[in-house]
Parts: C-alpha cells; sequence; structure tokens
C-alpha cells in the first residue's frame, strides 16, 4: 500500500470541509428555521465569523481549509508510521484465492 501524502490528503480533507460549509450555508438558507441553530454553531466553530456576510464566508472557507490541512500534517504521518511495513488486505486476500483446476478431459 502506498503511504498517504500530506498534500493530497491536505487538499482532500481541506475542500471537503469547504464542500460542508458551503452545503450546510445553503441548507440553512433553504429551511430559515434552522438558520439560528445554524448560525450559533458555525459562530462557535469559527473565529471571526457572523452569519452571512461575504466577508465573513470567504474567511470561513479559509479557516475550514486551514483545519483540513492541520488535520492531515497530524493525521497523515501517524498513518503512515501504524500502516508503514503491513501488506494491504487486498494483497493478502487475492494471495489466498485457490488456483483453478485443468479440467479433466
Amino acid at each position: 500500500m502506498k503511504p498517504l501524502t500530506i498534500r493530497g490528503t491536505a487538499l482532500s480533507v481541506g475542500l471537503f470541509f469547504d464542500v460542508t460549509f458551503v452545503l450546510c450555508v445553503v441548507w440553512g438558507l433553504v429551511v430559515p428555521t434552522r438558520l439560528e441553530t445554524m448560525a450559533k454553531i458555525w459562530e462557535a466553530l469559527l473565529p471571526g465569523f457572523t452569519w452571512l456576510t461575504p466577508a465573513s464566508f470567504a474567511l470561513a472557507c479559509v479557516e475550514l481549509f486551514l483545519y483540513g490541512v492541520y488535520v492531515a500534517v497530524v493525521f497523515v504521518p501517524l498513518f503512515n508510521f501504524f500502516e508503514g511495513g503491513r501488506p494491504s488486505g487486498v494483497t493478502e486476500a487475492m494471495d489466498e484465492r485457490p488456483v483453478p483446476r485443468a479440467a479433466a478431459g
């Protein structure tokens, strides 16, 4: 199994957090009864964020992307360390497949 890279994981997790945030904002605008609760949650999680100005939306996207980078910087070395010398389960399962026998003639 190839080791994870910090760059690929950081981009993936950072963009995942951003997409999730955008979907939550859209959901909060579509379902206004949830707006008050969702706004309080995001304001508690993201320093400097206030619901919903263009500047705070951009700030939240930057902050969430940086949180994703942080997750990658911590997670990837730990994952690679603990999975270092172990072969992947897929390879093991494929090695244990029975070999088909030739048809008797």
